[in-house]
């Protein structure tokens, strides 16, 4: 009896019981895609206005539908308690091995950087950049240099000085930051043949129109110009832009100069032709509950994975998202919301499983029985205990200064 006793002693010590993570609405978060995981940093929320330095992620390696009181989310905030608490930064993956997260807030006389790696899982702070707002942070393709663009602190739009920055990501310092440019440009994306398109210019109140896109080609330093055709987005900010594997530029959501969700909240721009076409997707009205602004956009195989940011509720007013919300684009020009993510390598595993022979398959399915009756019990074992647990919202601490990057 006792050696029944000490085994299942052994067992269940083994056992992590934690409180689900609860996700809070935020706005002016960043996220970053790295190792089938999508991290989330900083942002401010009802609670914080100021900001924090919330961090954690969305695991992308397993199957997980958006009504579930479960995502696979789990918590680092105790990673990040050197972090300044900011919302609106930059944050790229980059570096030789691309496993490396750099954030980057820039603003007078508060600049900082700080790089994650994903082996060390520490925050490092970096050398404080110029007093600049950054606007945009790009990585090249080899993970070797990061080219940041924004403007100087200036009230005055008319007199803004626009400049971009390279930083060195093995030296971590800028090797050249006097690139001054004319324009005001928009998000920036990276092309498959390492030019950097910048989507769209800014116009006088700062909303954006797409029909000029400027290039900046990261293999010989030169700028290039495109005048695209198709049909233009409805000028716009706040929006955000994802790049498919088949050479499409996606923009969703935005902002007019009233504030309100502009009318043609996603339109496409096929990067393949000559010039550069957009065009505008059949999809479903979005859900209620879908962000507008402040929101972020991950592409994560055929998914659009948009997180947290505003939405408005029926009498108009904006609210805290404190959601997760996805477009599957698998179907060419044919989009949906959707609420279920299966990750490709699912389907090889289910795939693998099939080709078995039928020895295997008997032993997997003893094998899966005997485990299928002791997972039963230690879910009820472990939902007893859950259940007398009160559940908490976890919140970062926060510093005494905030920064609004």
């Amino acid at each position: 009896m006792s050696r029944y006793f000490i085994f299942f002693f052994v067992f269940f010590s083994q056992l992590i019981i934690t409180s689900p993570y609860a996700l809070v609405g935020r706005v002016g978060h960043t996220a970053s895609y790295m190792d089938n995981k999508i991290y989330f940093l900083g942002g401010f929320t009802e609670k914080y206005t100021q900001g924090t330095n919330d961090f954690f992620y969305l695991d992308v390696s397993k199957p997980f539908n958006l009504d579930s009181t479960l995502l696979p989310i789990v918590d680092l905030s105790n990673d990040a308690r050197q972090i300044h608490p900011h919302y609106n930064g930059l944050s790229t993956i980059c570096g030789p091995n691309k496993d490396t997260i750099f954030l980057i807030c820039g603003v007078y006389r508060k600049s900082f950087t700080y790089r994650f790696t994903i082996n060390n899982k520490e925050w490092v702070p970096g050398s404080s950049s110029i007093d600049f707002q950054w606007s945009s942070a790009v990585c090249n393709q080899n993970g070797s240099y990061i080219y940041i663009y924004g403007h100087d602190v200036n009230d005055d739009n008319k007199n803004m000085k626009n400049m971009m920055t390279i930083i060195d990501t093995t030296l971590r310092n800028p090797v050249l930051s006097d690139l001054n440019i004319t324009n005001s440009l928009a998000p920036p994306i990276l092309l498959p043949d390492g030019r950097i398109a910048y989507i769209g210019e800014r116009i006088n109140d700062l909303r954006v129109n797409f029909r000029n896109i400027y290039m900046y080609d990261t293999n010989d330093g030169t700028w290039g110009f495109m005048s695209t055709s198709g049909i233009e987005p409805s000028p716009r900010t706040s929006h955000t832009t994802v790049l498919t594997q088949d050479g499409l530029i996606i923009i969703y959501g935005g902002i007019n100069n009233h504030n309100f969700p502009v009318p043609d909240q996603i339109s496409v721009l096929d990067t393949k032709v000559n010039p550069f076409t957009w065009s505008i997707p059949n999809i479903d009205p979005a859900p209620s509950s879908a962000p507008f602004n402040g929101h972020t956009a991950t592409l994560v195989e055929n998914y659009m994975i948009i997180a947290f940011g505003y939405y408005r509720n029926t009498t108009h007013d904006a609210i805290f998202s404190d959601q997760i919300h996805m477009i599957d684009m698998s179907e060419e020009n044919n989009y949906k919301w959707v609420k279920s993510f299966t990750p490709n390598n699912i389907y090889a595993t289910k795939s693998e499983n099939a080709t078995k022979s039928p020895g295997v398959a008997h032993a997997v399915i003893i094998g899966g029985t005997t485990g299928g009756i002791a997972t039963v019990i230690i879910i009820i074992s472990v939902s007893y205990l859950l259940y007398r647990r009160k559940k908490t919202v976890i919140y970062a601490p926060q510093a005494k200064h905030a920064i609004n990057c």
